[in-house]
């Protein structure tokens, strides 16, 4: 590989992320002569035209399109490499903020807390629940080291890595005196959108935004978890929740599973862990996770064996 071939692609990269050559030496911090001839040292080396130079702004041909896919790549696994060196050489965590989605088992999540604080008691456990839409920028932004998201709705970012770390059941609840839990036989999809839907968001964009979890039908939107449980059981809606927001309330009777022809079985809710490519989780972040899996996996068995 020639020496010079790391900081070509690093140009490369600036003046397609930034538009203009310009841009890509204010960022690099050198001259705008200097970009312009790595840039022309590359295509040169790959015998290929990366920029379309004729327009006012230059433009990413076919083959610098292709070419930039794999320059992100490479950057990616640069960024992960030097991440792992520091963190072997910095050793483990001390300070540690997570940001977790509020649909998370605060039950599971305490356990694995403290557990890995009886294991590592100098470390500086920050913990703040949140609506998973927040969850992203904390992580990017540095203000949460491990943002714990849901997985159902899909996640992108080129910038972050993550792993599974637990499944929720996922049930159909409302009051035993609401009409839906009152129908007497197993009723269509359709029916949900004739009752109002109670939704945990973090304002009515988000509880409106494409989700399959969300339908047609009227919005009841509150900000937290305790008070859609007890506007559940005062009869004011129906929805969807995980087991550790209603399972006491199955069980008592002041809640019911309700009976729709379209969800015959209970669904799982996935969670994930994720961080920054430059930042991975160190020792007492990934044993974290590590007890979270454990934790999570006594729950599951437990729910096979004694199901709500």
């Amino acid at each position: 590989m020639h020496p010079n071939l790391v900081d070509q692609l690093r140009t490369f990269l600036a003046v397609a992320e930034t538009g203009t050559f310009s841009g890509a030496a204010e960022r690099l911090g050198r001259a705008v002569s200097a970009v312009s001839y790595a840039v022309g040292n590359l295509e040169e080396a790959y015998g290929v035209k990366l920029f379309d130079r004729s327009g006012y702004k230059p433009q990413l041909t076919a083959e610098g399109e292709a070419l930039l896919s794999d320059a992100e790549i490479v950057f990616r696994r640069l960024d992960r490499l030097n991440a792992r060196v520091a963190a072997m050489t910095e050793g483990e965590d001390v300070d540690l903020p997570l940001a977790v989605d509020a649909g998370f088992s605060p039950a599971l999540l305490a356990k694995a807390a403290a557990a890995l604080l009886a294991e590592s008691p100098h470390v500086n456990l920050r913990i703040r629940m949140m609506h998973e839409a927040r969850i992203m920028d904390e992580v990017l932004t540095g203000r949460a080291r491990i943002g714990i998201v849901s997985l159902e709705a899909g996640l992108s970012g080129k910038e972050v890595d993550g792993r599974d770390i637990a499944t929720h059941e996922m049930h159909t609840v409302a009051a035993p005196g609401h009409p839906l839990a009152r129908a007497g036989a197993p009723f269509p999809l359709s029916a949900l959108d004739d009752h109002r839907q109670i939704v945990v968001a973090g304002g009515e964009a988000a509880a409106n935004g494409f989700d399959y979890r969300v339908h047609t039908t009227d919005v009841l939107i509150v900000d937290n978890a305790a008070l859609k449980l007890e506007l559940l059981k005062a009869g004011a809606g129906w929805a969807f929740a995980l087991d550790h927001e209603v399972g006491a309330a199955l069980k008592e009777g002041s809640l019911l599973s309700l009976d729709c022809t379209a969800i015959r079985h209970p669904g799982l809710h996935r969670f994930g862990a994720i961080w920054r490519v430059t930042t991975p989780p160190g020792r007492a972040a990934g044993r974290l996770l590590d007890l979270l899996s454990q934790e999570a996996g006594k729950a599951e068995a437990a729910r096979k064996v004694g199901p709500y």
